[in-house]
């Protein structure tokens, strides 16, 4: 009975910090950005762990301003997550008047354009093959997708643009998947470190349907996709995980 007890208390609060930490990152600040901060897939110049961890999506994140830029780093452990962005990407979207609803949105890494060429493989080799495309895929990137800004037509622009957005991803050696993104203040209409909450909207994309029919098709002929995050076909992998949250912005 005791030791039941003691599991339960346990229990509690595991949960109760799980809570604390998806609740905490309602209207705090944001952090200052690192000074020689780069916008690059990595995450060495980040103070760790992040800041904040979302149990919906499995994503820990910090936000992060300077004069500037905003900037996002989202760094994912979770295989089913990394498969989905890998597939669909991750949309980040920032609503300056911190209504959780629209915003500027930044859907990134686009890679439903890459050409891949993976040829099919062993099963031995299937893994070393599959984490050898995910780097070159992420390395040869060409657009990403923006939706809701001002000054921008929605739709597909290149990853190296004239509007000052951000955004790159690659594999840790730990096997996290990092994804990081900065947009300019001015992109988002915003002229001054105000102390008004903006609002964050992170959403982990569904895999298309078009996915599953491919990889059920290859797995029928006994050709495993040796394809980025392959992980195994989930129910979760179709539908999109998301969250809303509000930060202000840093003044130093």
């Amino acid at each position: 009975m005791k030791m039941n007890r003691i599991l339960i208390t346990g229990a509690g609060l595991i949960a109760g910090l799980l809570l604390y930490v998806n609740a905490s990152a309602q209207d705090e600040p944001n952090k200052w950005a690192p000074a020689n901060i780069k916008v690059d897939g990595q995450a060495t110049e980040w103070p760790k762990p992040l800041q904040f961890y979302n149990n919906v999506t499995k994503l820990f994140y910090t936000v992060a301003n300077d004069k500037e830029n905003i900037y996002v780093i989202v760094s994912v452990p979770d295989p089913q997550s990394q498969m989905k962005i890998m597939r669909s990407g991750i949309t980040i979207s920032l609503n300056p008047t911190g209504k959780k609803k629209g915003g500027a949105a930044v859907t990134f890494p686009v890679t439903e354009n890459v050409s891949t060429g993976a040829p099919d493989v062993p099963e031995a080799s299937r893994a070393l093959i599959a984490g050898e495309l995910k780097k070159q895929i992420l390395a040869n990137l060409k657009e990403i997708k923006v939706d809701g800004f001002d000054s921008i037509p929605n739709g597909n622009i290149p990853v190296r643009n004239t509007f000052g957005i951000q955004t790159a991803a690659s594999y840790e050696a730990s096997g996290n998947l990092v994804c990081e993104l900065a947009i300019p203040l001015k992109m988002l209409g915003i002229t001054s470190l105000t102390e008004q909450p903006i609002a964050y909207h992170f959403k982990v994309n569904a895999m298309k349907r078009e996915d599953k029919k491919e990889m059920e098709a290859k797995r029928a002929k006994g050709q495993p996709a040796p394809m980025p995050g392959e992980y195994a076909d989930h129910f979760a992998l179709y539908y999109s995980a998301d969250f809303w949250t509000r930060q202000t912005l840093a003044t130093h």
